[in-house]
């Protein structure tokens, strides 16, 4: 086995194309790391808004709830009071 110690033009050409090839694959796999770390962000966007909503509506069916609860203990009382 002997090792050719020279450079030519075809170890010149294939060193570029790996270059080229390692650039295009480091900014394509950026660009897809950008948009799914923009995609977190809309999505803990509407997220937020999401349980914004919901607390609210909890609340207003807590409310309800206490308002038949107390209507509900006045026909009660209404109705024991009657003979």
């Amino acid at each position: 086995m002997r090792f050719d110690n020279t450079v030519n033009l075809g170890h010149i050409l294939t060193f570029l194309g790996f270059l080229l090839t390692i650039m295009v694959t480091w900014t394509t796999l950026d660009k897809r790391v950008v948009v799914l770390e923009e995609s977190r962000k809309a999505q803990a966007t509407l997220d937020a808004t999401q349980d914004h909503r919901a607390n609210e509506k909890f609340s207003e069916i807590k409310d309800t709830l206490g308002e038949i609860k107390r209507t509900v203990e006045r026909v009660s009382d209404k109705l024991e009071r009657k003979p």
